[in-house]
């Protein structure tokens, strides 16, 4: 009687303990548990990482938890704005970048003659950083004649112009700290010289960090 109440008290820690350790390892893979996609590095070191829930990234690992792939994101530019005769034209937003800045638009009037325009395309930057953004602009003029580009800070709402001009392609590159936007774009004329002329603005945006 003492041999098998032995016998049975171990049989029941026996599967005690495999309860508790399958509890502790439910959901494991090769005994390792898995994180949110929201989870720091630090507590997801040595562990898996699930797939995001939702929004842009939804079913796929975040690439901050993947070593050596190139971080960020894309934007198209393209706006399409009517001129208005022998005026200004309104500011519109081309690129709103956060921690780095924004690229505005205008399309300007530059005929006299009522009813017959002749468009001119404007485009600024406005930086957010505090301590100023880098830029460096290349425009078509400067490939045509074989000229660098220029290279200089943008302060912190300070605009400045990037293109005045009826047609030409731009390139630039942004940098605030550990963030890096590349852009490349055209601006032509449509309708030009006609009651009808607009401003077409075409690009996209690349951004890494």
């Amino acid at each position: 009687m003492v041999v098998a109440i032995i016998a049975l008290i171990v049989a029941l820690s026996g599967t005690a303990i495999a309860a508790v350790d399958y509890a502790r390892n439910a959901g494991a893979v090769d005994g390792k548990s898995a994180v949110g996609a929201q989870a720091s590095l630090s507590r997801a070191a040595g562990k898996l990482v699930a797939t995001a829930g939702a929004g842009p990234g939804e079913g796929r690992i975040p690439p901050r938890f993947l070593d050596g792939v190139m971080r960020g994101a894309s934007t198209s530019l393209t706006r399409y704005l009517r001129v208005e005769d022998n005026q200004g034209g309104r500011t519109v937003p081309l690129a709103i970048i956060p921690k780095i800045g924004r690229l505005d638009a205008q399309c300007r009037d530059q005929d006299p003659t009522p009813g017959m325009e002749s468009t001119q395309t404007i485009i600024t930057f406005t930086g957010f950083d505090p301590d100023g953004v880098n830029v460096s602009r290349l425009l078509g003029r400067d490939i045509a004649s074989g000229r660098d580009g220029i290279v200089f800070t943008a302060g912190k709402n300070q605009p400045v112009t990037i293109i005045s001009l009826a047609d030409s392609l731009f390139q630039l590159v942004l940098q605030a700290r550990e963030r890096t936007v590349f852009i490349s774009g055209s601006s032509r004329s449509d309708a030009n010289f006609s009651p009808a002329a607009a401003c077409l603005i075409f690009g996209v945006g690349l951004r890494v960090g």
